[in-house]
């Protein structure tokens, strides 16, 4: 098992104890196990509430499903690539990126990136005839349109022509890569932890509230 993991639980169950703990065994001298139990419950899930709300706008806590490029299509060919508008390539419909969207920019290293890395695996898979399985390098073509985009149905697709050495040979070949844009939903664990805060929540504070009318009962003094 990964030390720092281990580590890190170790910390977060220890302040989990310390701070709540602490809290808990005052109050339960004053008022009782059950009272001190639901006000202290209470005021930490308030506490998560706030920031999982914070989490739910911004990644700043528990994040989801990152975007990520996925694999459609590969060849030396374009007639090789299963995807409809892969023979169009480079020309239109798909278009080169906006130079001045840094969003855009960034996502286009991450496709350049990711087909690289796809590259690879389908070479040692044998998913491309005619390449060596062994791979010595593989860099995206430096062409100004070596790699472009295109939105089809709503979704976005990004492609690009890497040029791959074998380790064998020194033959380079030329391969197309088309891959499909998958936003993700970074925000989705936040939310849901979020949501299943604000039931639980909900659920202590009726119990708090009908344990402060239980302890009050038994503290009423008949006249």
């Amino acid at each position: 098992m990964d030390t720092a993991f281990v580590t890190g639980m170790a910390a977060f169950v220890s302040s989990i104890i310390i701070f709540n703990g602490s809290a808990f065994l005052l109050l339960m001298l004053i008022m009782g196990a059950r009272l001190a139990y639901f006000i202290t419950a209470s005021i930490t899930l308030a506490f998560l509430l706030i920031m999982g709300l914070v989490w739910s706008v911004n990644p700043l806590g528990p994040v989801g499903q990152l975007p990520e490029w996925d694999p459609i299509g590969i060849g030396t060919d374009a007639a090789q690539v299963e995807f409809n508008q892969a023979t169009a390539y480079p020309g239109a419909p798909w278009r080169a990126p906006d130079t001045e969207d840094d969003v855009e920019l960034a996502r286009i290293a991450e496709l350049e990136s990711s087909a690289q890395d796809y590259i690879t695996t389908a070479s040692e898979e044998e998913q491309i005839e005619g390449l060596p399985q062994i791979i010595e390098s593989a860099n995206v073509v430096d062409d100004e349109g070596a790699t472009v985009l295109l939105e089809q149905d709503g979704v976005e697709y990004g492609a690009t022509t890497l040029e791959v050495l074998g380790s064998d040979t020194d033959q380079t070949f030329e391969v197309l890569v088309v891959m499909q844009y998958d936003p993700g939903n970074p925000l989705g664990q936040a939310r849901m932890i979020t949501l299943g805060t604000l039931i639980l929540l909900v659920l202590h504070l009726v119990g708090l509230s009908r344990s402060e009318k239980r302890a009050r009962r038994s503290e009423a003094v008949p006249a």
